[in-house]
């Protein structure tokens, strides 16, 4: 009698969203990803699960229930198409995580065609506004402290994040560095102090009182840590009392990499100071601002300041553009 080969039998996943989204979580924090990235994924789980029952089981997410999905959004939501393509990678991240453990079907998901805007960042005369120093004999610390931190961002092009994670012993006065602990990319970085930030800060940690220099360098009022979300408040209450409608702490991170590009700062030194991981992502900068930095390569072009000896004469009927 012929022997009969054992075969597996393919065992049909019952996981619901739920249970699937509470395992990626855990492996998400294995992976010790960063506390920012968790809240991200979860937020795209949260607005996922408005559409789509997390008692439901996972093996039944098609793509046809993510293109009725980012119909849901277009139709309820009305976000532009760059928040709906970031809100579709973060729940991709998720299903993908399922299609590797065989909970759902394998299907490529594409993400929503959406155009880059230019980003608007500050003027210069917003700029100037924002970066007058206040009366120290009048003002509050925290309007002091406001205004340090936005020479400090100008300054650095430094994350939310990374600014309310600074400590003051993250300060090299002597050889003009600046340490931050907490990057987007979980690692360590150095940057360079600018001599105008370095006396800003030099006078600004007189009047901050700090017991030790592990503590924070800009603390919230009572002394402790910070929050982004307190800093996104503070930072918009300071740009309204000024007069100043444009609001948001990461526009300072933009208005300094156009300053940097306009300035003839070479694209490679910006993507370490910034801490972009892939040079693509700074090149992204280069787009939305290539109207100015045409302007600038006319200004700066090496030929077009040549002093030519010879006189070039154009034919007449020859087109000039």
């Amino acid at each position: 009698m012929p022997r009969k080969r054992i075969l597996m039998n393919k065992i049909e996943s019952t996981k619901t969203l739920k249970e699937g989204f509470n395992e990626f979580i855990t492996y998400c924090k294995a992976k010790n990803l960063s506390e920012q990235t968790i809240k991200y994924y979860e937020y795209s789980y949260r607005l996922f699960t408005k559409f789509y029952n997390e008692n439901h089981l996972i093996k039944d997410i098609t793509l046809n229930t993510i293109q009725n999905y980012i119909i849901f959004l277009k139709e309820n939501f009305s976000e532009n198409d760059i928040t709906l393509q970031t809100n579709q990678k973060g729940i991709r991240v998720i299903l993908h995580y399922f299609m590797d453990l065989g909970y759902m079907p394998k299907f490529k998901i594409p993400l929503i065609k959406a155009e880059k805007k230019v980003i608007d960042t500050y003027t210069d005369n917003e700029i100037e506004i924002l970066l007058k120093k206040p009366d120290i004999n009048k003002c509050s610390f925290k309007e002091y402290r406001n205004w340090v931190i936005v020479n400090f961002l100008y300054g650095t092009g430094c994350r939310a994040g990374t600014l309310c994670e600074l400590r003051i012993n993250d300060l090299d006065f002597e050889n003009m560095l600046i340490r931050y602990r907490k990057t987007k990319n979980r690692k360590q970085q150095l940057i360079p102090m600018p001599l105008k930030l370095k006396k800003i800060l030099l006078e600004y940690l007189q009047y901050r009182q700090a017991e030790k220099d592990d503590d924070y360098l800009f603390p919230n009022t009572y002394g402790g840590k910070l929050t982004t979300d307190l800093l996104q408040h503070d930072l918009a209450k300071y740009n309204k009392s000024r007069g100043v409608t444009k609001l948001g702490v990461h526009r300072w991170r933009h208005t300094f990499a156009k300053k940097w590009l306009l300035g003839g700062g070479d694209i490679v030194t910006l993507q370490t100071i910034l801490g972009h991981r892939d040079i693509e992502m700074t090149r992204n900068y280069i787009n939305m601002f290539a109207i100015e930095i045409q302007d600038n390569f006319k200004t700066y072009n090496p030929l077009d300041k040549f002093n030519h000896k010879e006189k070039i004469k154009l034919k007449k009927g020859s087109k000039q553009t």
